[in-house]
């Protein structure tokens, strides 16, 4: 089980800083997205009362971060974990040099002053205040009436130091049970949660989306169909990652190296990179995103401000001049959380579109298109010329979260979502760089390559890409809030098929019943209906041959 500070060993220490050279310009084929996107970034540092694993000084992290974001003047978000709440310099500290326009909140990881002040056992190993291993860190490892008085607990402390309930709560791992009492009895009015990541720390992530929706009322993953089930502050997702490279277990550098984490941590290769930054945020800047865009800068305390010293006042400084430029909010966590309550009554439709590679490789560049509605999400991968569709996830209020009910003893946790296509743990080998698991287009028993620049574009609420491929054909493929459709637009007669193939043994797929593709996972079913187009089971999955040049299918499932 690898924890952030030994990744941080692996890949940190011998990253070689590229911060000298020149930001680059990506020149993305995309239309100009619509004025009424709500696009939003929220600085979030975090911290932590003690690190058990080393000597590191946890007050000079806020300290330098507090100079840069005010001298920047840019809006903060300080999470407090129990243990800083109730000990130590922080909140001496933060009353004595927060500007108006900064909030505090809660970082709800469990430690064991927190379990103490809540009445329940604390099972950490010997000499450890605060441990990371799930079943201890997160309220996953904590019976349903434990995770209440954690709850009761912080917020009463909270507000005794800081005279009102916080309005933002974020940990890396949470549960519906706990975020629906923060928001019925305290107001909590915006969740932050980790994003998608493999066996990090002890618990994997995947399917969930990818920034901003209001959470089932069965599963903090999963976003609600039916408002009754909805839990009203939403959750976003933390961690600025990479939308292209993140199937793969590491990413590809102009310079030959490979990176690890793949997000906007200050403390990582890619935070590091002054073409990833640029990028990153000009994804969320300009490129369509529908009705939502998020991201969140920040690092937490307990890695140190010489890990950080580098990149985190590239990143703010970068933040600032994207700030000027006045199409994204910069703003508190707890004012996106109230913003996305005004601008949305359900979870809306969201986009992440990099058309150009994140970290400008040229040898053999890749870049991603993201579709996210309640219902499902969806992946249209480019690598290199192969277009083809990555991920297919889907959700159901019906579909309960791993440990909702239960406490969890274990020390490494998967939370999967239901897939239709899962193109990193159905392939061979999961993380390769070489195409695995996968939505191909195929011709006449060939896979269709592109042929010039994708166009992606906005359609109300759907997103549409056009793709020009071998023989001169344009493939469109278009997102919808309940389907997906892919039409061929070509002179020849050849048909489309779509041929989902995957490793047979990995695979959550059943069946085909009629026009219908059955899937169970960890005991749930469900099911993709072909609604334009013949299915057929294959070796390695199943295809849809297309009518009429076309093909479409309904994720949407029963709520």
């Amino acid at each position: 089980m690898l924890s952030r500070r030994d990744l941080l060993k692996i890949t940190g220490q011998t990253y070689l800083a590229a911060s000298l050279a020149p930001l680059a310009n990506a020149m993305n084929s995309l239309a100009p997205a619509p004025a009424r996107s709500v696009r939003s970034i929220n600085v979030i540092n975090f911290l932590r009362g003690v690190e058990p694993r080393g000597p590191v000084d946890l007050l000079l992290p806020a300290v330098k971060q507090m100079e840069i974001t005010k001298d920047l003047n840019l809006p903060t978000t300080w999470l407090l974990q129990y243990d800083a709440l109730v000990s130590g310099p922080f909140v001496k500290f933060l009353k004595d040099s927060m500007p108006k326009g900064h909030e505090v909140g809660v970082w709800f990881e469990m430690n064991e002053m927190h379990c103490k002040a809540a009445g329940v056992e604390w099972r950490g190993r010997p000499n450890y205040e605060w441990d990371h291993i799930p079943c201890v860190a997160f309220t996953i490892g904590y019976t349903e009436a434990e995770r209440i008085k954690l709850a009761d607990a912080f917020m009463s402390k909270f507000k005794e130091v800081w005279g009102s309930y916080p309005r933002s709560v974020a940990s890396w791992n949470l549960d519906a049970v706990t975020m629906a009492h923060l928001v019925k009895k305290y107001g909590v009015d915006a969740f932050a949660v980790c994003r998608d990541q493999i066996a990090t720390d002890g618990f994997t992530i995947w399917g969930a989306p990818f920034a901003g929706y209001y959470p089932s009322d069965k599963n903090c993953w999963s976003p609600a169909l039916d408002p009754k089930h909805q839990i009203s502050s939403p959750v976003l997702k933390m961690l600025g990652q990479d939308p292209v490279y993140y199937y793969e277990s590491s990413y590809p550098m102009p310079d030959g190296r490979k990176g690890g984490p793949d997000t906007m941590e200050p403390v990582w290769p890619s935070g590091r990179s002054p073409v990833f930054i640029e990028n990153f945020l000009e994804m969320i800047e300009k490129s369509p995103t529908l009705s939502f865009a998020y991201a969140q800068l920040g690092q937490e305390n307990n890695f140190g401000w010489p890990e950080m010293a580098q990149a985190y006042p590239i990143q703010m400084k970068a933040l600032a001049e994207l700030r000027d430029r006045a199409q994204v909010h910069v703003e508190t966590m707890g004012e996106t959380g109230r913003r996305f309550k005004q601008a949305f009554k359900v979870t809306p439709t969201q986009a992440q579109v990099m058309l150009e590679d994140p970290f400008g490789n040229t040898r053999r560049q890749e870049g991603t298109i993201w579709y996210q509605s309640r219902f499902y999400r969806a992946n249209l991968h480019l690598k290199g010329d192969l277009p083809f569709l990555r991920d297919l996830t889907v959700y159901s209020d019906r579909n309960a979260q791993p440990f909702l009910n239960q406490a969890t003893r274990l020390h490494d946790v998967e939370q999967r979502m239901p897939a239709a296509l899962d193109g990193f743990h159905w392939s061979k080998t999961p993380g390769s760089s070489e195409p695995g698991s996968g939505g191909y287009f195929v011709i006449e028993g060939e896979r269709l390559k592109l042929t010039g620049k994708p166009v992606v574009r906005e359609e109300g609420a759907n997103l549409i890409a056009e793709l020009p491929v071998t023989g001169g054909r344009k493939l469109v493929v278009k997102f919808e809030e309940r389907r997906l459709s892919v039409r061929l637009l070509s002179d020849s007669a050849s048909p489309l098929t779509l041929m989902f193939e995957w490793d047979p043994s990995r695979a959550a797929f059943v069946g085909l019943n009629g026009q219908e593709a059955t899937y169970k996972w960890q005991e749930f079913v469900y099911s993709v209906k072909v609604t334009e187009g013949s299915p057929k089971k294959t070796e390695l999955g199943w295809s849809v041959l297309a009518t009429n040049r076309g093909i479409a299918l309904d994720l949407a499932q029963k709520s």
